[in-house]
């Protein structure tokens, strides 16, 4: 046998592919007008051990039927900000979130966000963080998230990755396999 030597990996894994839980650093809005002349709001977001270059921009979303801003909107709910009471709908089927939409509200909160791998023409690869976002688990004055909300809203974010993007998503989720709710005594297959 011989002494050999390697050299260790010192990646910080801050960068891997999957779900990372980001603390938002800043957040701030801004507006995109495209050659058309439409204009399309959007915020921008930093995060705590990261450099500004890695961020995150979401873009409105309005649903076509009711022309009412969700993408954004879900932004604030997931991370459980500038949140200021939930209401009753008038049928009392539907609470009603009411927040504070102000991007300082964002700072200081947490995520689950998306990171994938990018190939530049030349056959680098760089991170990028998908605008489809996922709460933490967490309970607050108003809203509270519990693991398998999160769960499935962060396989509901890849879904909508692996849509748009036409691939399967790289991810490091685990799949959690629901609980039989049958009673019957037949035998199990194995």
């Amino acid at each position: 046998m011989a002494v050999k030597t390697m050299e260790q990996n010192t990646g910080t894994g801050l960068y891997n592919a999957g779900w990372h839980e980001l603390t938002i650093s800043s957040a701030a809005y801004d507006t995109y007008k495209s050659p058309d002349g439409k204009v399309k709001r959007y915020v921008d977001l930093n995060f705590e051990g990261y450099p500004d270059t890695m961020r995150l921009r979401m873009y409105e979303a309005k649903n076509r039927e009711t022309d009412v801003e969700f993408k954004i909107a879900n932004l604030f709910r997931y991370a459980c900000a500038g949140i200021i009471d939930v209401l009753k709908d008038p049928t009392g089927k539907k609470p009603v979130i009411q927040y504070d939409d102000e991007a300082v509200n964002l700072v200081g909160t947490r995520i689950n966000a998306f990171f994938h791998k990018v190939k530049t023409d030349d056959g680098n690869e760089y991170s990028r963080i998908f605008d489809t976002i996922a709460p933490v688990e967490q309970e607050t004055e108003h809203l509270s998230w519990t693991a398998d909300q999160v769960i499935r809203l962060k396989h509901a974010a890849e879904k909508n990755f692996s849509k748009r993007k036409g691939t399967k998503a790289d991810t490091n989720t685990v799949d959690v396999i629901p609980k039989s709710t049958s009673t019957s005594d037949a035998e199990l297959p194995f």
